[in-house]
């Protein structure tokens, strides 16, 4: 007789049966008594050495990613407060073979993944049968549960803010295609200049050939330099700020610039930067709470879902108001 046994009898969480039967809060008094009265019915039977352990998530994260470190701390610290709360243990994997991963997640009771996962891997935890949440972007019609942030509203937000003051020559600059939350973001950014007939979005993608302060000497010169530049993540708009100043730019009277994350960088940099702060630790929160929601079997299950969080628009110095000029 084991805790997933009770549980299938009663359609409720292995979670439920196993707080209950160790007499921990977490669990309705009506719903102990119904479970404690089941498990005498079926004849289980607690032991010291076999007494159920605390329920487990692993929380698995992809390569480390220097870009993104403080938001993933920030997803952790989210997922660890909702897990502490409920009486989980945590347990944190980084950069998992998917040949080994399987055995990871064995004692496992549900799974958040957190970045660009390989797909052999994502096969690897499906094949185990753990209930999944995803915390970055899934491939289209993935059939996974999903957090992330509205990447491609925050572009256009970005856009409306730049032409609301007098912004007609935007730049998006990034480094590379393949990740789609980035790619969210220009999209948004070139929609919000569908009905603004006269202003253009252009690219600055980083490459070996050629640097961003030759992408804008060059763009100065045929006369198509932005006047104001919507970076990919905080730590490419310091740089950015940096290689401007270095260039002889200043930063915002020639050319402004904004980022997206707000993360610690953002505030050590003159000027203080512009920027999206995206909500790290409510988006960890959000993936606990909905990977508990897909564990309960009592509830009819819902087909795999995209939550987005909406971030904030943070302004502090680093945009100029072109409008006041003409005033």
């Amino acid at each position: 007789m084991t805790l997933d046994s009770i549980a299938d009898q009663l359609g409720v969480s292995k979670f439920a049966v196993s707080r209950a039967l160790a007499g921990k809060d977490g669990v309705g008094d009506e719903l102990r008594l119904r479970i404690i009265t089941k498990a005498r019915e079926m004849g289980y039977q607690r032991s010291s050495a076999t007494a159920p352990t605390q329920p487990i998530i692993h929380v698995i994260f992809a390569e480390h990613d220097p870009v993104n470190s403080e938001l993933w701390m920030q997803m952790q610290n989210g997922i660890e407060q909702e897990a502490s709360a409920a009486g989980f243990q945590l347990q944190t994997i980084w950069a998992p073979s998917s040949e080994k991963v399987s055995g990871m997640v064995a004692n496992s009771n549900g799974v958040v993944l957190v970045g660009p996962h390989e797909q052999p891997l994502i096969e690897a935890i499906a094949a185990t049968g753990r209930t999944t949440v995803r915390l970055g972007w899934v491939r289209p019609l993935e059939n996974t549960d999903q957090i992330g942030g509205a990447d491609h509203e925050a572009g256009k937000a970005v856009g409306e803010y730049l032409l609301a003051r007098g912004h007609r020559k935007i730049t998006f600059v990034h480094g590379t295609r393949k990740l789609r939350g980035r790619m969210e973001r220009l999209f948004g950014l070139r929609e919000a200049t569908v009905y603004c007939p006269d202003a253009t979005i252009s690219e600055i993608q980083f490459s070996t050939e050629k640097t961003f302060a030759q992408h804008i000497t060059e763009m100065a010169d045929l006369g198509d330099r932005p006047t104001a530049l919507f970076c990919s993540h905080d730590s490419l708009a310091v740089f950015v700020i940096a290689e401007l100043h270095r260039i002889g730019y200043r930063v915002p009277e020639d050319i402004s610039v904004m980022g997206y994350g707000d993360f610690t960088a953002a505030t050590q940099i003159s000027p203080a930067l512009t920027t999206l702060r995206l909500p790290g630790t409510d988006m960890g929160i959000a993936a606990f709470r909905l990977l508990m929601d897909r564990m309960n079997t009592r509830k009819r299950q819902l087909p795999p879902q995209r939550v987005m969080l909406v971030p904030t628009l943070i302004e502090r110095d680093s945009v100029r108001d072109l409008t006041a000029l003409s005033d």
